[in-house]
């Protein structure tokens, strides 16, 4: 990019594809494509279907243009659009079992010139997998929160916008989706943690009765 090159903020675009230039629409597609698919991604854990959402969302947007308030705040506009949409989508997908059908995308095309290179390689799928599974397991809303604070490092107050909570709630939301997540973790690295746990609980509840 040179020196003269125009630098167009979002709603100058906006502005623009409302006077008939809705070729510059593209422009915003570009900015926020890889962003939004890769939020989607984050919440759904099925990459095509975050790219088919992902054009649901441009779609929306672009319908809904007409309707926007200029006020420097498309980011935010747009990700509540995604948010929305992705939530709808787990509504209607509550019945599938997406931790069953995960696999890494792949593996089999990976070619190892090293039994060193062969086990980083592996650890590092190994571990992608008990993220996502321990991700899959979060409640919605801590995911959301999550996923724009660690992955997409908004701001608590871009996070208020697209979510309309509270920065509290954020960072409760935040704070408890951290804990579960390394509960979570804790459980996949030790599948007998979480038993003898519950075996613990239960004992100590009957030692209370019985006194």
């Amino acid at each position: 990019m040179t020196q003269d090159t125009p630098i167009f903020s979002d709603d100058d675009i906006v502005r623009s594809v409302r006077e008939g230039n809705t070729r510059n629409y593209e422009i915003l597609i570009d900015r926020y494509k890889n962003k939004i698919i890769n939020f989607i991604h984050k919440m759904i854990f099925d990459h095509d279907e975050a790219r088919s959402l992902a054009q649901d969302t441009f779609l929306k947007v672009y319908e809904t243009i007409p309707r926007y308030k200029t006020q420097d705040n498309f980011q935010a506009f747009i990700f509540t659009v995604a948010k929305n949409l992705t939530l709808n989508h787990i509504k209607k997908q509550k019945r599938v079992r997406f931790f069953s059908g995960f696999q890494p995308d792949n593996t089999e095309d990976k070619v190892f010139r090293t039994e060193e290179t062969q086990y980083a390689a592996m650890e590092k799928i190994r571990q992608e997998q008990m993220m996502t599974a321990a991700l899959k397991n979060l409640n919605e809303n801590q995911r959301i929160a999550l996923v724009l604070k660690v992955y997409l490092d908004f701001s608590y107050k871009r996070i208020e916008d697209i979510t309309g909570w509270s920065v509290p709630k954020i960072e409760t939301l935040i704070s408890r989706a951290k804990s579960n997540l390394k509960n979570e973790i804790q459980s996949i690295l030790n599948p007998g943690l979480q038993e003898n746990m519950q075996e613990s609980k239960q004992k100590n509840v009957l030692n209370v009765r019985a006194i």
